[in-house]
């Protein structure tokens, strides 16, 4: 939440204070840009990134999250070398707010650099930009040696849509070492109408990792996925219940009553999250025999398992 003042920002007094020896009063002047839309602001927000004090410097890369241009995204670009850890971080998280891919070009070429921390913020702020040209250095990057900035990277490609990345992040679904970018990889994967990516899923669902589990059941209910629902069923005995509840979402959104026996069990699982995701997941297949299921779920301990298993009576029944 902005900071709010009675009076237009003064930028002149702004620029005197950015002077001061006094470190807090120059962030508070730095803080007080946020409340002008002026242009002329820009300056004074990038001479305060390069201030002595990191918190000034901090506060400096907060701010220009409310300011667009080359180079604003160039002094964030700087932010991201900063040695301060705050400056580094308000530096990335502002230019992953960036979705302008007029700026795509600045920053790709901010990726000729062996930090990975540098890169992985860079590949985030080119994410939502689109941009067809951070295509090629994304791919490149899906054998970067940080899983950091690998797991970026396969954010941009999903972003664009990438066929041309497709088995490459089926193979880091399978294969990469981190639990981090397999997730991702799998999360990619729903751009894909490739019959191949089903198999890719199917091994997710095998994964050491429960949230690479949970993001390939998330992922075959996204696409409808119906070749999926045996493995997703099979899937309802996981031994997280996290996993299990992403699953009773996605075979509701396969709507096959071959789903319905191992939801209607779950209705009587101790956690009631799961018991409500399992209603809700009856009520989208609205068939005939989770009918006892739900009637006995009237009585749950949970209102809200209740309200759902009466809102999927009213489904089965319309």
């Amino acid at each position: 939440m902005s900071l709010q003042f009675d009076d237009v920002v003064d930028l002149e007094d702004v620029k005197q204070r950015l002077g001061d020896p006094e470190a807090s009063v120059r962030r508070i002047a730095v803080m007080e840009l946020i409340e002008t839309a002026d242009l002329e602001a820009i300056p004074l927000v990038i001479m305060a990134l390069r201030d002595d004090d990191a918190d000034v410097r901090a506060e400096a890369a907060r701010v220009l999250d409310e300011f667009e241009g080359p180079e604003v995204i160039s002094a964030l670009i700087d932010g991201l070398h900063d040695a301060d850890p705050n400056v580094r971080k308000n530096a990335a998280e502002t230019l992953a707010e960036n979705k302008d891919p007029a700026y795509a070009a600045i920053l790709i070429k901010a990726l000729q650099t062996p930090d990975p921390f540098v890169k992985a913020a860079v590949f985030r702020g080119l994410r939502e930009t689109k941009a067809a040209a951070a295509q090629q250095p994304a791919i490149d990057a899906l054998n970067d040696t940080d899983a950091q900035v690998r797991r970026e990277a396969i954010g941009v490609l999903a972003y664009l849509h990438a066929d041309e990345a497709l088995f490459s992040l089926m193979n880091l679904a399978k294969t990469d070492p981190a639990p981090e970018v397999r997730r991702a990889a799998v999360g990619a994967l729903i751009f894909s109408k490739n019959d191949k990516v089903m198999d890719a899923l199917i091994d997710a669902l095998k994964d050491d990792n429960w949230q690479v589990r949970e993001e390939a059941v998330v992922a075959i209910g996204k696409l409808k996925l119906l070749t999926g629902l045996p493995a997703l069923i099979d899937t309802m005995q996981d031994e997280y219940w996290q996993v299990r509840l992403k699953a009773a979402g996605s075979l509701g959104k396969l709507k096959d009553p071959r789903a319905v026996p191992v939801l209607g069990e779950a209705l009587a699982y101790p956690v009631s999250n799961l018991r409500k995701e399992a209603a809700a997941a009856l009520g989208e297949i609205a068939h005939a025999s989770a009918i006892p299921f739900l009637e006995i779920a009237l009585r749950d301990t949970d209102p809200d398992v209740r309200k759902l298993a009466r809102w999927a009576l009213d489904q089965i029944l319309a």
